[in-house]
């Protein structure tokens, strides 16, 4: 399960509260939200400038420069507001502030300042301060049930490597929001940092089954059900997905699980009622050995993009489907159905080894077969399966000694388990004998 940690201040931030205000309308801007306290105030003649410039600046996303002209601002004028301001985009930038004492001293004045606690416990961390971190954490989680400070006082216990007390207070925040990325926060720590997967696939499950499963907390459990390769649970998840996204990624998943563990038949059941996908659906066919409703599909699908793959594998399918593989007429359409694949451009190996092989072991026409053989050699040489197909062509032309040589690296890499090679070897062998 590899998911970044966020270890500090996700989803609790102290980024920049932006004053938008139209470029045509600076000159005449007076923000008097800045000026609310009863704090003694310097008149200067170039504050409103000061004030346009940090504004501009911050709407810009430059900080830095922000952070510049609220600091001048605050050292001219004394209005606290500005030095708020100054810490907030310093705090941005991962600055440090020259003002965090200050901070410290009007919290000091001002004990039930939350917002003011936050922004100071947010400092300390930027500053590694923490020892002062927790100091300050605990009070303003005594003064505050706001699931946020929850979530920003957990912050120095992951830092300092405190997992179980970091938990401890991230399940606060989560049990008073159940939120997902705190969620994902708590299980990350228990099954990265604290080795307790058990404990964060039960939060995870719990969570799911309340509040359904969406991406985020479902694609942890699939990281953690990958690795533990409990195939079970991983096609659960990935149904759920499935029913909330409808992503076509998920159901190929699921389908892929179903193989797995080869239950095809359900596998079929939600290709046909949940999920269409008729290439998926024809592979599974292939699979239950329904060869009919394969040959089906195939050409449903060849009548819908004319790609001559379809006539290939449909001709295979009206094959594998036939009980006389003797039967003229279906022997007659099954070449038929191939010349035009062929045509067509549908030369991939397999299709060139199957139908070679079957003009060959029907004595079609063996040196077509043998042509086409060696064609699928070519792109892959080493094909035990392709060699059977070439040995075999050799012994129905008598060329015991060419059949022998191929057979035996068939052989040689496949030992004599499958019931065709154990034939094949046997003949040729008995071939090569009599020369």
């Amino acid at each position: 399960m590899i998911i970044s940690l966020v270890l500090v201040l996700t989803a609790c931030s102290y980024t920049p509260n932006v004053t938008k205000v139209p470029t045509e309308k600076l000159a005449s801007y007076n923000p008097k939200h800045f000026t609310s306290t009863k704090v003694k105030k310097y008149k200067v003649n170039n504050e409103n400038r000061l004030i346009m410039q940090a504004i501009v600046y911050e709407q810009e996303g430059e900080y830095e420069k922000s952070n510049y002209y609220y600091n001048k601002l605050y050292e001219e004028t004394g209005n606290e507001e500005y030095m708020f301001k100054e810490m907030s985009t310093a705090l941005y930038i991962g600055k440090k502030s020259k003002n965090l004492y200050r901070l410290e001293e009007w919290i000091k004045e001002h004990p039930k300042s939350i917002k003011a606690k936050r922004l100071l416990l947010a400092l300390y961390l930027n500053e590694k301060e923490y020892d002062k971190s927790k100091a300050l954490a605990k009070i303003l989680i005594s003064q505050s049930g706001n699931p946020v400070d929850f979530e920003l006082s957990a912050n120095p216990y992951i830092l300092t490597g405190e997992y179980a007390e970091a938990v401890k207070l991230l399940t606060q925040a989560y049990n008073k929001t159940f939120n997902e990325d705190i969620l994902i926060k708590i299980t990350t720590l228990l099954a990265n940092y604290m080795g307790d997967v058990e404990s964060a696939v039960n939060h995870l499950e719990n969570h799911r089954h309340m509040h359904e499963c969406s991406e985020k907390v479902c694609l942890q459990l699939l990281e953690i059900y990958t690795k533990q390769e409990k195939v079970g649970l991983l096609i659960e998840v990935y149904k759920d997905l499935y029913t909330k996204t409808k992503r076509e990624q998920y159901a190929v998943k699921l389908v892929e699980g179903y193989i797995y563990t080869r239950e095809l038949d359900k596998a079929i059941e939600f290709l046909k009622k949940e999920y269409q996908n008729d290439e998926l659906l024809y592979k599974l066919y292939l699979g239950k050995k329904k060869y009919a409703k394969a040959q089906q599909i195939a050409e449903t699908l060849y009548s819908k993009g004319n790609k001559p793959k379809w006539l290939a594998e449909s001709a295979m399918a009206l094959y594998e489907n036939s009980p006389n593989k003797d039967d003229k007429v279906m022997l007659k359409l099954f070449i038929e159905k191939f010349e035009q694949a062929l045509e067509g451009g549908a030369r991939d190996s397999v299709y060139l080894n199957y139908y070679g092989y079957t003009l060959i072991d029907k004595d079609i026409d063996i040196e077509k077969g043998l042509m086409l053989i060696k064609e699928a050699l070519e792109k892959e040489p080493d094909n035990s399966y392709y060699l059977d197909s070439l040995a075999w062509g050799y012994y129905k032309l008598n060329r015991c000694k060419e059949a022998y040589i191929q057979m035996k690296k068939v052989v040689d890499v496949e030992g004599l388990k499958e019931k065709e090679i154990i034939e094949h070897w046997t003949i040729i062998q008995q071939c090569q004998e009599k020369k």
